[in-house]
This record gives structure tokens, sequence and C-alpha cells, in this order.
């Protein structure tokens, strides 16, 4: 049976082993950024259920109120929290964004045949740091603005699952660089800084038949499209011009 579990949540999950990949390259530079990339990354970036700057002060007071972990380790700063818009954008075709209609392909080479589409859209994803001084909070964006410039983390994968295929599909950044925004909020001795990141994320969309439908009778998850085999052809004239009349046997695998 095909796994259903959408084409969104992929993105998410793609942007946390990304984020996962900047902290373990930290470097130390105030006694609480050392503090803080002692912990389990776990403790120290979390997604907020709701969007985005707008609740700051709120997302804060959920973080503090989590009693997940050891004992006060779950609500010391700094930390960063992650929030995602929940519109939905369509890419333009400045970016190639021209969505496909669906061709038949092969995900792996001599398997099954299944009709695959091309979609892409666009994500915004906040990043907010959350720090007891300014110097960390700034060094944090500075590092990962750093990290964010390097040519090859402008690209990364999402994997998105179809029956028994895991199928990977680009995301880029839209732009190298991410300016940070100083949070207005009524709390004391603390620095708020936000950032967005744009996202141009490629989805891979596929169709397998029907349960109704005639399939190619493999073993496959799931089973693929029927398959052409065998053409007979047979050439005869006509009385105007020469006319090809093909004869299509269709055998599953």
């Amino acid at each position: 049976m095909t796994q259903l579990n959408g084409s969104f949540i992929q993105q998410k999950e793609a942007f946390g082993w990304y984020m996962l990949k900047w902290f373990q390259g930290l470097y130390a530079d105030t006694p609480a950024l050392k503090e803080f990339k002692s912990r389990p990354p776990a403790q120290a970036m979390q997604w907020a259920p709701s969007r985005m700057i707008d609740k700051a002060e709120a997302m804060l007071a959920q973080y503090r109120k989590n009693e997940n972990g050891p004992k006060a380790a779950t609500t010391k700063l700094p930390i960063v929290i992650l929030a995602t818009d929940d519109d939905f954008l369509g890419t333009g075709p400045d970016w190639g964004g021209q969505h496909t209609g669906f061709k038949r392909i092969q995900i792996l080479k001599g398997g099954s045949w299944y009709d695959h589409r091309q979609d892409m859209h666009d994500r915004r994803i906040q990043v907010v740091i959350f720090a007891s001084d300014p110097d960390t909070a700034k060094s944090i964006a500075a590092q990962l603005s750093a990290y964010m410039q390097e040519p090859q983390h402008r690209y990364f994968d999402a994997t998105y699952q179809f029956g028994q295929y895991k199928v990977p599909a680009p995301i880029q950044l839209e732009t190298k660089r991410i300016d940070w925004m100083r949070a207005e909020h009524d709390l004391k001795n603390i620095k708020i800084l936000a950032g967005d990141v744009a996202l141009k994320c490629v989805v891979p969309v596929f169709r397998a038949p029907g349960e109704d439908e005639q399939n190619d009778g493999s073993d496959n998850v799931p089973p693929g499209y029927p398959v052409v085999r065998k053409v007979h052809a047979q050439q005869s004239s006509g009385p105007d011009r020469e006319h090809m009349v093909k004869h299509i046997e269709r055998i599953s695998e």
C-alpha cells in the first residue's frame, strides 16, 4: 500500500537536518554559546507549533514550559526556535517553476513504470534566536549567515516516500543572504533576533494504477502500469500513400 504522508513535512525534516549540520560546526566565542553548543541538539533547537515572529513571546513561553529532558536543561538560553508559514505559493517561472504534466517514468532502472509530475513551490522558514546577552545572539546569527553563504550549503535534499521508494528532491535557498531583525518585546534581559529563510522546493508527485485498474503484476509497492513489450509492424500500400499499421501487444511483466 502506498504510504500517504503529504509533501510538506519532508521539507521541515530536511531543514532540521540542515540546521543540525550547522550546529555541529559551531564555535563558542561567548560563555553562553559554549553551554549552548554542549547541549544535545534537541535541547538547543526546536520547532514552534505556530508561526512566526509576531508570536515570539508565546514561542519562548511555550519553550520554558517544556519538561522534556533533565530538569531545567530545556529552558536555558540561548535557544533557537524554528517556525514555518502555512501558506502555499507556487514558484514562478523565473525560478524554473513551470509545473509539468504527468510523464511515465521508472524510478529504478528495470523497475515498474509510474506517472510522474514535478511541482515547485516556495516555503518560508523563520529562525528566531533568543539569548540573554546581545553578543551571543549576534554570534549565533553571524555563524548561521556565514554557513548559508557557503556555496555547498545553498542546496540540500528532502526525501519523499512513494510506496517502497525513497525519492530525493532538491531544495534551494532563494538567496545566500539572511537579514536579522531585532524583535520588539516586553521581556527583560533577553535579546531576540529573527531571520527569514526563503526556500524553493521541488516536489515529486507520483501516480500508480488504482485498485480497479490493470497493473504490471509485479511485486513492487505499488505495482506499476502495464508496459508495451512487443510491437508487430505490417507495411502495406494504399492508393495514395504508404502507411504503416502497428499492432501493439501489451504484456504484463
